[in-house]
């Protein structure tokens, strides 16, 4: 492996133990361990899981990003700009309103994410056949525009869970309690095993449908598992963080260059995009402390600059 590589894939691993731990011991007087039982409750019961789930939603939000992509076969493909993220958080705020479980919760929010992939689906294969690359970014815009203001619309008719709902168009790990870390680690090893284990097939639908099948794939069954899997992971985190953007747009393109197999590509795709999403909400914490800017809003800062630039790109491609 060049040495390049290396060097990227070990400041990575450097960066992501550096936000860990000063998310998890640096306070107004500095770093240090916690010395009383208040200190250590803070650390073990909103700290920790805090961490973890920006851990897990990143590394969730990069690896389907990257699949969607893959699958697709375009670079602006992720479950924000696919209209899936306001899907599911739409799904999550009916769920919150008429009083439902953390655990159905997650299932709405999966219901309304896998019925807005197949809306964009069907409404991109009808209307955009020789376009479908812009077709599909726009009617997830368009669906993004329905479900955020559906979503303010419950905010306003139940202003006794506002602030619930709110925290679903602003994304943040700051809410986060033990139980949604056991809900949400088993959805992250299934999925990320399935996606994973037709990782090297779906490598190869970058070639084209035709290519695939000649080797012996079947096409429609390997992408409804993989888009079915990606979307799941999507939503139960969604569910529990709101709309985190960028992640899954952005970091496959930084990963791109990495000269690996595809399932290994995936993994660093999903650690990078766990780097991404705890040193968004470390500098969320210190800036402006004691006030916490949301994690979505200082990855929409660094973002768009970088977003800006692949659309430009994409655009570029496809008139040429």
């Amino acid at each position: 492996m060049p040495k390049y590589f290396l060097t990227n894939k070990t400041a990575i691993i450097v960066l992501v133990v550096l936000c860990s731990v000063l998310q998890l011991f640096i306070t107004s007087q500095g770093i240090g361990m916690p010395s009383t039982s208040v200190e250590w409750s803070i650390l073990l019961d909103i700290r920790l899981p805090r961490l973890i789930l920006g851990l897990v939603s990143g590394f969730i939000l990069a690896l389907s990003g990257s699949v969607f992509q893959t699958v697709f076969n375009n670079p602006l493909a992720d479950s924000f700009s696919l209209g899936l993220a306001s899907g599911a958080s739409f799904g999550s705020a009916v769920a919150v309103v008429l009083g439902l479980s953390f655990s159905m919760i997650a299932v709405s929010s999966i219901v309304f994410s896998l019925l807005t992939l197949v809306l964009v689906m069907v409404l991109t294969h009808q209307l955009f056949q020789r376009h479908e690359k812009t077709g599909m970014v726009l009617f997830g815009m368009f669906i993004n525009f329905f479900f955020s203001s559906a979503l303010y619309g419950l905010v306003l008719l139940n202003s006794d869970k506002s602030r619930s709902l709110l925290g679903y168009l602003f994304g943040s790990v700051g809410a986060v309690e033990w139980h949604d870390i056991v809900i949400v680690m088993p959805v992250l090893i299934i999925g990320t095993g399935v996606i994973l284990s037709n990782a090297r097939a779906v490598s190869i639908l970058r070639a084209g449908d035709t290519t695939a099948a000649s080797l012996g794939i079947h096409t429609t069954s390997l992408i409804y598992s993989v888009l079915t899997a990606a979307s799941v992971m999507t939503a139960v985190t969604i569910s529990m963080t709101g709309i985190i953007g960028f992640v899954g747009l952005i970091i496959p393109q930084l990963c791109a260059h990495m000269n690996d197999r595809f399932p290994i590509k995936l993994l660093w795709t999903g650690i990078t995009g766990s780097l991404a999403v705890i040193f968004s909400d470390f500098l969320g914490n210190l800036l402006l402390s004691p006030v916490q800017i949301p994690v979505s809003v200082v990855l929409a800062f660094l973002g768009l600059p970088l977003l800006l630039v692949i659309t430009i790109r994409t655009v570029r491609q496809s008139l040429s």
